[in-house]
């Protein structure tokens, strides 16, 4: 049984190959230039250098030469298109509440927030200057004199006696 080598299965598969014209060409050219060298080095050459890639199957493929066409049809009148212009409404009405309405609205809020922090700034000075008059009216109230005269109004006065209770006669604690 015979060995398969390289150069007889490159032979094999190239047998059934018809050689494009770039291969030709390369073919020839190769053949000029290696007048001197082996068979097996040129097949070699041939399979593994810049030839091998011009070498293409040919394949040929039929082509219809008449090609069906649609049926030209005469228009006389153009249909309007009321889906692409009701988009492009919509699509500006769109825009001009983005791009109008919005920054109004944002505008007219920060206007009614400014409005209340304002109002409320205002409060905050009137809240402070009544307790400030009721802390000084607390204080003119609270003076030592002030107490002692309204104790007098009622009839509170110093203590002319003072006694003390012992609570030992009053109180029994159980078991003693």
């Amino acid at each position: 049984m015979p060995t398969a080598t390289r150069a007889n299965w490159i032979a094999a598969l190239e047998e059934g190959l018809e050689p494009s014209a770039a291969a030709r060409r390369s073919a020839a050219r190769s053949a000029k230039r290696d007048t001197g060298r082996s068979p097996v080095h040129s097949q070699a050459a041939r399979y593994y250098g810049r030839e091998a890639t011009a070498r293409v199957p040919q394949v040929t493929v039929e082509v219809e030469t008449q090609e069906s066409r649609p049926e030209l049809k005469v228009v006389t009148r153009r249909r309007p298109r009321r889906g692409a212009i009701s988009a492009v409404i919509l699509f500006a009405v769109l825009l001009v509440a983005v791009g109008v309405v919005t920054p109004m609205l944002v505008g007219a809020a920060a206007t009614g927030v400014e409005s209340s922090v304002g109002r409320l700034e205002r409060q905050e000075k009137e809240l402070t200057a009544s307790v400030s008059a009721l802390s000084a009216q607390v204080s003119a109230l609270s003076a030592p004199e002030r107490v002692a005269e309204q104790a007098e109004d009622i009839g509170l006065g110093p203590a002319v006696e003072v006694r003390y209770l012992e609570l030992e006669d009053y109180i029994s604690v159980a078991g003693r």
